[in-house]
């Protein structure tokens, strides 16, 4: 187990806030993750194992791991900044560092339902319909049968979703995307679903900056947020909270693990997100 510097006097400290048992291992927990991950990306801390060489930085560097490769909540992320901060508070308190790393790191904001796009989704053939980028149409398309935008971009992805079912609506924006797509196809010999609009480009397949600038575009003139992410993270949640799945929906659920299914659920519960 990781050395936690001058724990006996902080857990000296918690006695004196009446705790509880829970919150105590709260505190543990998060203490010993943060330094965990500190004592490997801090060689100075590494080699010293002084309070004094823990920075600002390796807290916001915590804080990111937990938020982007975890995927932890908002509010769990929320609450594991607030433990250090009681932490380093201390410790700043009876002047064993010079600074308090927290000080100005702020909370993740937890979303709210009113943020996740929902109505593209609850009124797909509408928004197919709509006077958005081929792309921006084309990707949210993909997401509506359950896959993420990562596989929407992956080469060869057209081999799987030219196997995919569609209904009327779905077939004719196709219709209008395969009109579309024909002159970069044939120009690129190339059967990818987004392909590049710039023929000096060193690749056909399409950049995911330029997806995000059309999606950005149509984001200003929906008022919604439709980042590849957020729209993906909205299907899920519209799947998580349907009593009859469709196949789309088992597909995306099914494609998920478990560390995945569980913070979608807790997302789910943090946001009461609801149809």
């Amino acid at each position: 187990m990781v050395k936690i510097p001058y724990l006996s006097g902080f857990e000296a400290h918690l006695k004196t806030r009446h705790i509880s048992n829970k919150a105590h291992t709260e505190y543990m927990n998060s203490l010993n993750d943060f330094f965990n991950y500190t004592i490997q990306h801090n060689n100075d801390y590494k080699i010293s194992e002084d309070i004094k060489d823990v920075h600002e930085m390796d807290v916001r560097l915590f804080k990111d791991f937990m938020l982007e490769k975890l995927q932890l909540s908002p509010s769990t992320i929320n609450k594991v900044i607030s433990n250090l901060n009681v932490y380093f508070k201390y410790l700043f308190s009876v002047k064993k560092t010079p600074e308090i790393p927290t000080l100005n790191i702020n909370s993740v904001t937890v979303p709210k339902q009113t943020d996740f796009p929902t109505v593209v989704f609850l009124k797909l053939p509408e928004y197919l319909k709509a006077d958005l980028s081929v792309y921006t149409r084309l990707l949210i398309l993909i997401i509506s049968k359950g896959f993420n935008y990562k596989e929407a971009l992956a080469p060869d992805f057209y081999r799987k979703f030219n196997q995919l079912d569609f209904n009327q609506d779905e077939q004719q924006f196709l219709d209008t995307y395969k009109t579309y797509i024909a002159p970069f196809r044939s120009f690129w010999d190339d059967q990818n679903l987004f392909l590049s609009r710039n023929k000096a480009a060193n690749t056909p397949l399409l950049t995911v900056p330029a997806l995000h600038r059309d999606l950005k575009r149509d984001s200003e003139s929906t008022g919604l947020d439709l980042a590849p992410k957020k729209l993906y993270t909205t299907f899920i949640l519209l799947a998580l909270s349907t009593k009859e799945l469709s196949d789309d929906q088992l597909r995306a659920l099914d494609a998920l693990d478990t560390a995945s299914v569980l913070y979608y659920r807790r997302l789910k519960r943090e946001t009461n997100f609801d149809i």
